[in-house]
């Protein structure tokens, strides 16, 4: 069965929101993020795949809309602790195109706003047109990872 385009909606149309959209983010907005992906070669596994230690690779910087969820206080059994996530929304085209060939994965580290993020999961809810060809943004959702998890730089003693 061959895949149809949708008759009202041509590629020039498609092209023009991801200009406007990438303009948009890129030169008016202008929110960023560094990211820090795993280092599979670096990183040792053990017979379950998992790691104790992991280590990441060079951090770059990646253009997109930030979401700041209000943290939340939770009290437990072990005292106080602040729970906080964010939403980071991307453009898949701007992700795919240019030096970045990128696509934010579970376990990626994010840098924003003086504090540490890992990510937790990534969905594609944005069809433009409702067509599933004509995929527009990354939806990524991260929460607050903790300084002494993390091989990014050196903890002060």
């Amino acid at each position: 069965m061959s895949r149809t385009s949708p008759f009202f909606i041509p590629q020039k149309e498609i092209d023009t929101i991801d200009s406007m959209n990438e303009e948009l983010i890129d030169e008016i907005i202008g929110q960023s993020v560094d990211i820090y992906k795993v280092s599979i070669d670096n990183t040792d596994e053990n017979v379950y795949g998992e790691s104790t230690t992991k280590y990441y690779e060079v951090g770059f910087r990646v253009n997109c809309l930030i979401l700041f969820n209000e943290p939340e206080i939770i009290q437990d059994d072990f005292g106080a602790d602040e729970n906080a996530s964010i939403e980071m929304y991307f453009q898949r085209n701007n992700l795919s195109s240019g030096s970045l060939n990128f696509y934010p994965e579970m376990g990626d580290i994010v840098d924003w706003n003086n504090h540490y993020w890992e990510i937790n999961g990534t969905t594609e809810p944005q069809l433009i047109a409702g067509h599933p060809g004509y995929k527009h943004s990354i939806v990524a959702t991260a929460h607050r990872a903790r300084l002494s998890s993390l091989q990014i730089e050196e903890r002060p003693r």
